[in-house]
């Protein structure tokens, strides 16, 4: 059996609907009185709007818009457009200040953190002594 459809077994085929849709006309526009038609044949028994909207190629949420225009609804998620508020740049009298860095969880703050080559990892206070932090390095990495 020749076709566009899938084996479902037992020698049977299930064909399947392909709908391809162009965007080559651009956007359509609606007459009032066609929205009001649409908006109509949703309210009717046992209709949907999406049934609707894929009969007629819209949208469906351009359909619920109609909705809602109908019921007289406003649209509550549009923003008030940004106020543009005046500025005045003055130079600064100090230096700007360097950021401090973000404290890491688990190390106590002025401490330092060494990774070894073999993988240890040494922490000592910020105050110890340079030649004591590289002679335990040294036995570490031993």
């Amino acid at each position: 059996m020749a076709g566009t459809g899938a084996s479902i077994g037992a020698g049977t085929v299930a064909s399947e609907r392909v709908e391809i849709i162009t965007r080559g006309e651009g956007r359509r526009r609606f007459s009032a009185e066609e929205k009001v038609r649409l908006v109509a044949e949703t309210l009717r028994p046992g209709e949907t709007v999406t049934a609707v909207s894929r009969r007629h190629g819209i949208c469906t949420s351009l359909l619920h818009r109609w909705r809602r225009a109908a019921r007289g609804e406003v649209p509550t998620r549009r923003k008030a457009r940004p106020q543009l508020l005046p500025v005045r740049v003055v130079a600064p009298d100090a230096p700007p200040l360097q950021p401090k860095p973000a404290p890491v969880p688990g190390i106590a703050p002025g401490s330092i953190e060494v990774v070894l080559r073999n993988g240890r990892m040494l922490r000592v206070a910020a105050t110890t002594d340079a030649e004591a932090v590289a002679r335990l390095a040294a036995a570490l990495e031993a």
